[in-house]
């Protein structure tokens, strides 16, 4: 048995898995309109638990437990306030039964904190001690139902990034960073999907830093357009030289639910991915948008190990 740090140190690829909420929503089940995807574990845990299953069985080596919009100041927008411990205690245990069901080699389970604001609060994302403990309490309950590593999802402005960083960080769990980007005349600046949120843009260059602080496993960038993630692996690899994680959406947001527009297909988005992996992405999946078939195809075309140039 082999840990995850011990395979990244050996340069190895790390194929994790593709959208959770956007394929939970693809399988039928209603988006929250507070929660988005997070009030599956407790309404259609089957088809969560599945959803792992066929991630898994496509050559995940990672999976990603259903708590990107779990945190207390999500839920409770959503009346489940009270069920804040029970709701991510079961993504957990769904991503860990899927393991010992489908796996046929080693899987680990990531853990996901976000900063998705409540959708329909949109207009005044949540900051300030209230979500300091959310955060806090978030990590902690991930931690104690046994995940392997939490990413930090959709870091977008040093505020808010640093509360999930220092919950995650707190943990002594490895953590990983996914920065979320887009160009915009020719600039790499954040991502926050602001007709959903209040959070203005920022110069990605500007954000890095203050994030890296807080310490990480590796670091890269996701829910991102997939034309837009190289250019912002380049720009990270100007202040970060470990481990890079790289996993692009395709689609549209329109609140509560994912638009499946002009989705890329599995073999266009491994092509893409193997541009990925020569800058220097050794860990790659799918954001919203992409399914099990993106990463089958990606463990199907991808190198082994990073090239020696990368």
């Amino acid at each position: 048995m082999t840990t995850l740090k011990e395979r990244l140190e050996r340069r190895e690829i790390i194929v994790i898995d593709g959208g959770i909420g956007t394929e939970i929503q693809r399988r039928g089940v209603p988006m929250d309109n507070d929660a988005w995807c997070g009030v599956a574990n407790k309404s259609h845990p089957e088809i969560v638990l599945q959803t792992h299953m066929d991630y898994i069985r496509a050559g995940a080596q990672v999976v990603t437990a259903n708590t990107f919009g779990t945190a207390r100041h999500v839920l409770e927008p959503a009346g489940l306030g009270d069920e804040v411990e029970a709701i991510n205690r079961k993504a957990v245990e769904l991503a860990r039964e899927a393991r010992d069901e489908a796996a046929d080699g080693q899987v680990w389970v990531a853990g996901s904190m976000s900063s998705m604001p409540p959708l329909t609060k949109r207009v005044k994302t949540p900051r300030g001690d209230a979500v300091k403990a959310s955060y806090n309490e978030q990590a902690q309950i991930l931690a104690d139902a046994g995940v392997d590593l939490i990413v930090t999802e959709m870091m977008v402005d040093v505020e808010n990034a640093s509360l999930a960083m220092a919950a995650a960080v707190a943990t002594g769990l490895p953590v990983w960073i996914g920065f979320s980007t887009e160009v915009v005349n020719g600039t790499v600046q954040t991502y926050c999907g602001c007709e959903y949120t209040d959070m203005p843009p920022e110069a990605f260059g500007d954000i890095i830093g203050p994030i890296l602080a807080f310490g990480c496993q590796a670091a890269g960038v996701m829910h991102s357009r997939v034309e837009d993630t190289g250019p912002a692996l380049k720009m990270l690899s100007d202040h970060w030289s470990g481990p890079t994680l790289a996993y692009a959406e395709s689609g549209e947001f329109v609140p509560p639910d994912w638009q499946f527009v002009d989705t890329i297909s599995p073999e266009d988005y491994a092509r893409k991915a193997r541009e990925w992996v020569e800058i220097g992405a050794q860990i790659v999946g799918g954001c919203c948008g992409t399914g099990p078939a993106h990463i089958r195809r990606l463990k199907e075309l991808l190198p082994p190990t990073l090239p020696d140039s990368a």
